[in-house]
């Protein structure tokens, strides 16, 4: 690190939709990046990583915040939360770095309803590229990526006097998305051959012990209802499709980091490594990210290299991404805001451990509308455990050593009463601590869904999300 008094840059390089369980770093045999590896494997990582909820916008304000989503407001994806600003009560970390003299430069996707305040905002526009392989669909997070790689450049040609703090937002691999809706009805990939196996999580069998959330997510999850069809071959496609997504924004890493090292800054820059949330990855035949507290969608990668930090080393330690703002604060010097609910990790990127009682939580409310099962996450070194505000109060544990897969739920075993119970008692702790009101919420859906059998393969009649479009077209919006 740092000696004391002295300052560093920071560069914050933030993907969308990444899973750790996508790269090659993280144990994926299947991944070919080299950026993003050689970038993770040049510092220090940390290996469970958890997102504070799996959906877009409240990922992104509790980073930028090192708050929870009920704590910040922001618990959907919706344009209007209620409220018109993010909570002045709530430092950002664009607060406290500009407030110290950093000059805080924010490059492409935001969707952050108001958290990046403290930060200069360029415009991200979008700029066509060619697809890498034929048939492969792309949309505006690619065309966005390729211009907001464009402005780094350009910034780091005549880049300002130092300190910096730099977040470079990218979209990909978020293309997979609109990959699952063109490949509804056929994959418009049928000429691949070398397809990435199905993860050995695949099939899940005892899917009838899983809460109804899970078993009837495609009710509510658009995505998840558009692979009902899908054969097995067919997610081998998704996958290989996934990894190419992710592919081209390791390109564009790549090219970040050039333009770092080519201003002559980079021996200066300690670069942040991150995803907002990870992606289904076919684990239980899930894709993309919703409700669901698996660990594919749920953890993602957490890496700090330059300035001092190891080289090689990975923490197996579980951290959340409430943890990146008060760490990168500690690191340069700065107090960390007593309203931030994150940990800094300064003291692990040396000492290479964590300490025992660390836990993450993560928390789920709803997509857009219509359709709401608030659930939570609680999760340690020992086992992990989830639960749902549904009709019945649905629950999951699950043995991180013994079942990292997570293929049995315990919650249902008598032999697990005693663990059941204390990880019931640390969740209510950790509300009362945090002042969440999970245990007073309720669930919210129209009778109209869950009609068909249990399964995603039975599914037939709406989807919440289509609803929720449709609804908005008819009414003009």
């Amino acid at each position: 690190m740092k000696q004391k008094g002295t300052y560093m840059d920071v560069c914050i390089i933030l993907c969308d939709q990444l899973s750790s369980n996508a790269l090659r770093s993280y144990g994926n045999r299947y991944d070919k990046t080299t950026h993003i590896n050689s970038l993770i494997q040049s510092g220090t990582s940390f290996s469970h990583a958890y997102t504070p909820c799996p959906l877009c916008q409240p990922a992104r304000a509790a980073i930028w915040s090192s708050s929870y989503p009920h704590e910040n407001g922001v618990t959907s994806n919706l344009p209007d939360q209620g409220f018109s600003e993010f909570p002045q009560a709530i430092p950002t970390l664009g607060d406290l770095f500009s407030q110290s003299g950093y000059q805080c430069v924010h490059f492409g996707k935001e969707h952050d309803y108001g958290a990046l305040r403290g930060f200069t905002k360029y415009e991200n526009k979008q700029v066509s590229v060619v697809s890498p392989e034929e048939g492969l669909p792309l949309d505006y997070e690619s065309f966005f990526d390729e211009n907001t790689t464009s402005q780094v450049e350009a910034f780091f040609s005549n880049p300002p006097e130092n300190p910096l703090l730099t977040v470079v937002d990218l979209q990909n691999p978020h293309n997979i998305c609109s990959y699952i809706g063109e490949s509804e009805n056929t994959t418009p990939l049928p000429h691949i051959k070398d397809l990435p196996d199905l993860p050995d999580n695949f099939h899940t069998p005892d899917m009838k012990n899983r809460p109804a959330f899970i078993q009837y997510l495609c009710c509510a999850h658009r995505r998840q209802s558009q692979t009902v069809h899908w054969q097995e071959q067919d997610f081998q496609y998704y996958l290989y499709a996934y990894h190419t997504y992710l592919e081209m924004v390791d390109k564009q890493v790549g090219r970040v980091l050039a333009s770092l090292e080519k201003s002559g800054k980079l021996d200066n820059t300690l670069v942040v490594f991150t995803s907002d949330h990870g992606e289904g990855m076919a684990a239980h035949r899930l894709v993309t990210k919703y409700g669901a507290f698996y660990n594919e969608t749920n953890e993602v990668p957490l890496s700090f290299t330059g300035c001092g930090v190891p080289q090689g080393y990975q923490v197996q330690a579980i951290t959340s991404l409430l943890d990146v703002a008060p760490t990168l604060a500690d690191l340069c010097n700065l107090k960390i805001p007593k309203e931030w609910r994150g940990k800094s990790l300064k003291s692990s990127l040396h000492q290479q451990k964590a300490d025992s009682t660390w836990y993450a939580v993560g928390e789920w409310f709803d997509e857009f509308s219509g359709y709401q099962v608030p659930g939570r996450m609680y999760v340690d070194s020992d086992y992990k455990y989830s639960v749902y505000r549904d009709k019945d109060l649905s629950e999951e544990l699950y043995d991180r050593v013994a079942d990292p897969l997570e293929q049995k739920n315990l919650a249902t075993q008598n032999e697990y009463t005693r663990v059941l119970k204390k990880y019931r008692e640390e969740l209510q702790e950790h509300c009362t601590r945090t002042d969440d009101p999970f245990y007073q919420l309720t669930h919210s859906y129209s009778d109209e869904y869950r009609q068909h059998e249990p399964g995603f393969h039975n599914h037939i009649g709406p989807n919440a999300v289509v609803s929720y479009f449709q609804e908005k077209r008819s009414n003009g919006l």
